[in-house]
This record gives structure tokens, sequence and C-alpha cells, in this order.
């Protein structure tokens, strides 16, 4: 299957544009539990952003990673943080250490400064998208910013993704993308980054009863 690569560059363009909201929308909400379908929905988007790319270009392992990507980080992780989150009281980011207001003109200053970066920066990859690469850019900033200012386990976990998908946005806006096995492992890393997370918060909750990581402060010699 094939796909014309007139119409690949919309449906990429597209996905860009819908990651980019969708990040700054992460910023904006102080819901753990809906930055983490939010960036469920993120993943989806470059997820298919890869198919496109792949099925434009006749590179069969990226448009299967796209699927993959679509399969795991789409449905699986968020499932798995959302059984966290179920056991966890604090539903919201209560004090995160620059307020939403701030963060939100933040990630909407990410998105400028990541278009500026790009400006003139030609696509490596056969389809011509001239919004992926500053998206790839911005998420990988926003899921930096949303690392360091957030407190709860579960935020700093979102922010990784978000992150994540920046990489993945790169990789195959400037290539084709990265070999399946490379793929997969990154995959992999990413299954096992959240099942680590979730054993973490779980004890956290079993100690601390919060996923907040002020409450590590006190391990401190």
């Amino acid at each position: 299957m094939t796909l014309d690569p007139r119409i690949a560059s919309e449906v990429v363009d597209a996905c860009a544009a819908a990651i980019v909201l969708v990040g700054v929308l992460i910023v904006a909400t102080r819901s753990i539990g809906r930055s983490i379908w939010l960036v469920a929905l993120q993943s989806v988007f470059v997820g298919l952003a890869a198919v496109a790319t792949g099925l434009a270009n006749g590179v069969g392992h990226l448009a299967v990673g796209g699927v993959l990507a679509i399969g795991m980080k789409g449905v699986v992780v968020p499932l798995v943080l959302g059984s966290i989150l179920r056991r966890s009281a604090v539903r919201r980011e209560r004090r995160p250490l620059l307020a939403p207001r701030y963060a939100l003109v933040l990630a909407v200053a990410i998105v400028f400064v990541a278009t500026a970066a790009a400006d003139g920066v030609a696509p490596g990859a056969g389809v011509a998208s001239s919004r992926a690469l500053p998206a790839a850019i911005a998420e990988v900033l926003t899921g930096l910013l949303v690392v360091m200012t957030r407190r709860k386990a579960l935020s700093l976990v979102v922010g990784l993704l978000v992150f994540e998908n920046g990489i993945a946005l790169t990789a195959f806006s400037l290539t084709y993308g990265m070999p399946l096995v490379v793929e997969l492992g990154v995959l992999f890393d990413v299954l096992i980054a959240v099942v680590v997370a979730w054993i973490y918060a779980r004890r956290m909750l079993d100690v601390f009863g919060t996923t907040s990581t002020d409450s590590l402060r006190s391990l401190r010699g």
C-alpha cells in the first residue's frame, strides 16, 4: 500500500499542528488524568504521521513502527498510568513550580522559538512537511518544561513521554526514521520506564500516601 506524497504531506502537517496544540494543552492543564490522555492522543498523532511518511516513501518499517507506537503509547501506556492514578487521592497538580498561566505563555513562546529555529531547514524525508521539524523541536522543549515544573511522579512521566514524542517526530522529519529493531527497542524502553514508574508510584503511595516528589526530600541525609 502506498500513499500519494502530497496527501501524506498534508496528513503530516495536520498531525504536526495537532501535536503542538496538544502539547500546549498538556502544559496548561493541572488535571493529571487529563494530561495522561492528552499525551496518549499526542502519541496517536505522532504514530499517524509516521505511518503516512512510511507509506508515502515505501518505508514499511516506519509505517509498522507508527502502528506499534499508536498501540503502545496511545493505548497501553495511558491504561497503566491510569491504574496508578486511580489509587492516588491526588488527581491535580496543586502546587506546580511554575504557575499554569506562566507555563502556558512559556509553552506558546517555545512554539514560536522552534518555528524560528527550523526556518529554512529542508525536510530530509520524501514527505515535504514544513511543520514536522518545528513541531518536533517544540515538543522536545515542551516535555522538558513539564518535567522541570511539575511535582507529581505521574506528571513527570507525562513530560518524559512528550519529550520522547518530540524525539520520534524529529527522527522521521529529518530522515526515514530509525531501523525497525531500534524503534522496537525504543518502544520497549518506554514500556519498561512506565512499568518502573508504576512500581515506583505504588511504593510512594504505600509509604507516603501520595505521588508527590516533595515527599522524597525527607530521605535526604
